[in-house]
């Protein structure tokens, strides 16, 4: 190999142009694009007479496909799976004696090789090193130093001088290193090889599931008058394998899967405790021959989508009637935790396309209704179609277009994922021609009371009840439902209940034109409460007595409410005359202080005086506080006997 500051980069160039991934074994047949955002890819292969199958794999999928991959063979058995580790480049240079950084420059290469056999010009020899030079006016040069057979040193100037390897060993880890740096620099796929046991040629399927774009579903709904909808869904899905599709097989399977992925293509060392090498000193102890002594070792430490409000639409007959063109459906199956749609034939599809396929097109129940959630902002219920799915086959969510069957778009929906023979509002438009006007009152009462040593234990029962008064519409009839949420632990009641949901009740009234109705719904809940008398407040203990049964469970009530007022009443004076005591002894302080700050004279006299007017006011305090404390403390002890003789 002879290497010049031309021939560098040529070869580096040369040696990437004719660097080709293996070629692909087997087209695509099938893809299974999931809602999970994944796609399982089926191939056919065939296998060679050396039992081997190789396919290109983008660097983004290898871990997928190493935690996927399946071999659908019946006549052979899997040996093994192997592809280039995650880092060539940095495997390689790990053993050669130069860096990936050194073939950037001739003179750095040269250095990095010395001990080798070179033929620089007319002088042969082996590499001793390359040395600089450097002057203010002349640009930067390099001497190559040679070693001789006849053990002289020969110098050979850098750049000027062609130099060729003579050491095979060295020529082909260059060109090992080379070959490697030109697939690094284009290193977007592995090229996977698997070996299989059994007869030779042979056609085998594989499959593996690796990381795909969702596929969405939007519908296109033509409402009507007779119970029935219209309900046409199509699937759009884009083809992002990185390969173009050829008469492949599609089949779109929806549900909520669980995802998972690993670092499999990635090396892992486990950390280890490292044992600290013995390096202390051996000694003999003074005296004798004695036997040695061992070093001790230490060891180191390691919704419903609101629709924009449309204005009342000019009554007018329409040209036509609505009519949408049938859709191909797709093979539709239900499964136990998703639906399938196998869409017939085969499909051709460029890599990077978008296509958007109708898989559904039939007529499913429904009827037409407002609707109205409680807590809405709007006094005015959504229109929708309460759409019962008959059609077979769970729906995934996704976008709608409503049409109206005479005139044409009217609004657009949310449908959430939609199970088989289910039930599911669909709003699209604000009625503006119905209003909703809600109220809430809410009530707590005390059904049941009964003291137990010095607890009592109480039933409350809170109701709240909503009423709707519905205005219908001046110019025809509806049927307004009224959708509340559930409550957990709570008991509805409402009159005209229709079929609820998982999440919602719903209550449904029908008006005539201009008609005026009242929907009322109620919700109770019961809850039970212990609470200590002695916790109890006056107020507390006095609604505890009204709502008590028993007579003699009342009076005690009555009587503990009385003495608990008392020992509040006794409280409260006695916190009046501290707080009366503490004013008085601060200005007691100020005026000691002012008086020693005096000297003799009427000053002197006159805070005199008032210190002695304070101190009789603090004995008088101090009198009172300690009669109220004694009353405080017979209000507590009559709170306490009552309490204990409950």
């Amino acid at each position: 190999m002879t290497i010049t500051g031309r021939i560098l980069p040529s070869l580096f160039f040369a040696l990437i142009s004719t660097t080709a991934f293996a070629a692909v074994n087997g087209p695509v047949k099938s893809v299974t694009l999931s809602s999970g955002g994944l796609a399982e890819i089926v191939r056919s292969a065939e296998v060679g007479e050396d039992s081997e199958i190789t396919i290109e794999v983008p660097l983004d999928q290898v871990d997928d496909v190493l935690k996927s991959l399946v071999v659908r063979d019946g006549k052979g058995q899997v040996k093994n799976l192997s592809l280039a580790g995650p880092n060539p480049l940095e495997e390689t240079f790990r053993s050669l004696p130069f860096k990936a950084s050194d073939l950037s420059s001739m003179p750095k290469l040269l250095d990095a090789l010395k001990g080798t056999r070179v033929k620089a010009g007319d002088k042969e020899g082996v590499v001793l090193g390359v040395t600089a030079s450097e002057a203010e006016k002349t640009p930067k040069t390099w001497q190559l130093s040679l070693l001789t057979d006849d053990a002289e040193i020969a110098m050979a100037p850098l750049p000027g001088t062609k130099v060729e390897i003579l050491d095979a060993t060295v020529k082909a880890k260059l060109k090992t290193a080379m070959n490697v740096i030109a697939k690094g620099n284009t290193d977007g796929a592995r090229t996977v090889t698997l070996k299989l046991d059994g007869s030779a040629s042979r056609n085998v399927d594989i499959s593996y599931v690796v990381a795909a774009p969702i596929w969405k579903t939007s519908y296109r709904l033509v409402t009507s008058k007779e119970g029935e909808v219209r309900l046409q869904a199509w699937a759009v899905f884009e083809n992002a394998s990185g390969e173009d599709w050829n008469g492949v097989g599609v089949t779109l399977s929806s549900g909520k899967p669980v995802t998972l992925k690993q670092a499999l293509h990635k090396h892992f060392m486990r950390d280890r405790t490292e044992v600290q090498v013995d390096t202390a000193a051996a000694s003999l102890p003074a005296g004798a021959m004695a036997k040695p002594v061992m070093a001790k070792r230490s060891f180191g430490t390691a919704n419903l989508a609101g629709a924009a409000p449309m204005a009342d639409a000019v009554i007018m007959e329409a040209p036509a009637p609505f009519a949408m063109a049938g859709g191909q459906q797709a093979n539709a199956a239900e499964q136990d935790v998703t639906s399938t749609f196998a869409l017939k034939g085969t499909y051709d599809i460029k890599n990077g396309d978008t296509i958007s396929v109708p898989i559904l097109d039939q007529g499913v129940k429904a009827e037409m209704v407002s609707l109205y959630r409680a807590g809405m902002a709007s006094g005015h219920p959504a229109a929708a179609a309460l759409i019962e799915n008959n059609a077979g086959i769970s729906l995934p969510q996704g976008i709608m277009t409503v049409y109206d069957g005479k005139v044409g778009y009217v609004g657009d929906a949310q449908i959430n994922g939609l199970p088989r023979d289910e039930k599911q509002s669909v709003s699209f438009a604000i009625d503006q021609k119905v209003n909703v006007d809600p109220s809430v009152t809410t009530s707590r009462r005390i059904v049941s009371l009964k003291v137990v040593d010095g607890m009592i234990h109480t039933k409350s029962s809170t109701v709240e009840t909503a009423t709707y008064a519905i205005t219908g519409a001046q110019d025809g009839e509806r049927t307004v439902v009224v959708e509340v949420p559930k409550r957990d632990g709570w008991e509805f009641k409402a009159d005209g209940q229709d079929e609820a949901t998982i999440s919602d009740y719903r209550i449904k009234a029908k008006l005539k034109a201009g008609e005026k109705k009242t929907v009322e719904t109620r919700f109770e809940i019961v809850n039970d409460e212990t609470i200590s008398l002695i916790d109890a407040d006056a107020f507390t203990l006095l609604s505890w007595q009204q709502a008590a049964v028993d007579p003699e469970t009342k009076a005690k009530l009555a009587d503990l409410a009385k003495a608990r007022r008392s020992q509040n009443d006794a409280q409260e004076k006695l916190q009046m005359l501290d707080q009366d005591y503490s004013r008085t002894s601060d200005e007691q302080a100020r005026v000691r202080e002012n008086l020693q700050a005096v000297g003799e004279g009427d000053t002197k006299n006159r805070f005199d005086k008032q210190l002695n007017v304070l101190e009789d006011k603090l004995g008088s305090i101090e009198s009172e506080r300690v009669e109220q404390r004694k009353v405080l403390d017979d209000f507590t002890a009559q709170v306490e006997n009552i309490i204990r003789t409950f």
